[in-house]
């Protein structure tokens, strides 16, 4: 497998539907991509419970999917079947039914598929993080796998085009193991070599910048890219949201275990000119600080699994009240000049080093204002917790998680 030489389309758009069909069939005009008469998984990003209309920057566009469903059924497939994980634990069919996702590929013909459901087989990969890796059998069985991931900044991989969405593929269980693992960029690349799609097609429409995958600001690319190459498009995604491809991990590692050329000089591009319709998108920058001025972190040793709970932590701010958090292996103890009405405990780890630090306080001098109300944050990484107090309720209260 190698980008070089490599056909990548880059379509510039309004219309998502119309982008992907124009960016897949200049491929198919060159000669580099030939339609399925088989089976077609198609792989969106749909990766929460909440309509499209609310996170235009979040999830794939459901009209583009419909449209490279229609498309296939127009050259041939056989069956049509879009399939997607949703994070945090979330239900697939709460994900499709709110999104918009259900409609509009069942009235184009498309089948509704729930990973989570799907029977699982082992595929061997020996990688370099692990020797094989179970996948739903409705994945590995298809004739072609289209990966439609969406355009983002990541605050764990820069950004996330083609190869992070192959990630919605795992079990929940894997993805928070391997969400705290610091070569999280190898465990992809194995992932990558298990499961290659045959064609990836990225919605940058509208993209996500800043402080991605969820909490980013939404940006107008008006984009959509594709080819069949998923190293290939990756690195022209990765250039046209204004980043150097060498600069991510992933892309290094998928050029040194020879999945592809990650030089943007080695990869022909048909369409746009790339220079032309390139964007610098803020990055996904990362600071041990609360947005509240009294909110203290004290943070050390943190894995990438637990940063992204800083922002959300105490999740009732009283502004008349100090806070204090506590994060990683090894967080720089509490001075005692330090009072706090209440303590977080952040993750595992922060739970461990956070209780010895506070009876070591308790110990040596106590607390002037009193024993501080202390919230533990379980879990490694604490997503469970994450996801039952600060995604799930709002999306119950408005009738969109059951």
């Amino acid at each position: 497998m190698t980008s070089e030489n490599k056909l990548v389309s880059v379509i510039k758009c309004r219309d998502p539907g119309e982008g992907a069909i124009k960016a897949v069939s200049l491929l198919e005009a060159e000669d580099d991509f030939e339609p399925c008469l088989g089976v077609v998984f198609i792989k969106p990003n749909i990766v929460v419970s909440i309509p499209y209309d609310q996170a235009p920057a979040e999830l794939t566009d459901p009209s583009l999917v419909a449209a490279m469903v229609r498309y296939f059924y127009e050259h041939g497939a056989k069956k049509v079947v879009v399939g997607e994980r949703p994070a945090w634990g979330g239900s697939c069919h709460d994900a499709y039914r709110v999104s918009g996702f259900g409609k509009a590929i069942t009235e184009n013909g498309g089948i509704l598929w729930d990973l989570d459901s799907d029977p699982e087989v082992w595929v061997p990969v020996n990688g370099h993080v692990f020797k094989g890796i179970r996948l739903p059998r409705a994945l590995v069985e298809a004739d072609l796998l289209v990966n439609i991931p969406k355009a983002k900044t990541h605050f764990l991989t820069g950004v996330t085009v083609g190869i992070k969405n192959l990630f919605g593929c795992i079990r929940y269980e894997d993805r928070k193991k391997y969400h705290r693992e610091i070569d999280l960029a190898s465990v992809l690349a194995d992932l990558l070599k298990a499961l290659p799609p045959g064609l990836t097609v990225v919605d940058a429409v509208q993209a996500m910048e800043g402080f991605g995958p969820h909490a980013g600001t939404a940006v107008e690319m008006g984009l959509v890219i594709a080819g069949t190459d998923a190293v290939a498009v990756d690195t022209v995604g990765t250039y046209l949201m204004g980043v150097e491809p060498r600069s991510l991990a992933i892309l290094q590692v998928a050029e040194k275990l020879g999945l592809g050329n990650i030089d943007t000089a080695d990869i022909r591009v048909v369409g746009e000119e790339l220079d032309e319709v390139r964007k610098t998108l803020l990055p996904p920058i990362f600071q041990f600080v609360s947005q509240h001025e009294n909110v203290h972190v004290y943070a050390g040793g943190v894995c990438p699994g637990c940063r992204p709970r800083i922002p959300t932590v105490p999740l009732s701010y009283d502004s008349s009240k100090s806070y204090a958090v506590i994060i990683g292996r090894e967080p720089i103890a509490i001075r005692p000049d330090v009072e706090a009405d209440e303590v977080w405990l952040i993750g595992n780890c922060g739970v461990r080093a956070g209780m010895a630090c506070l009876l070591r306080r308790a110990f040596l001098g106590g607390f002037h204002k009193g024993v501080p109300k202390v919230v533990k944050v379980p879990g490694c990484p604490p997503l469970d917790w994450y996801s039952q107090r600060v995604i799930f309720p709002p999306l119950r209260e408005k009738g969109w998680m059951t």
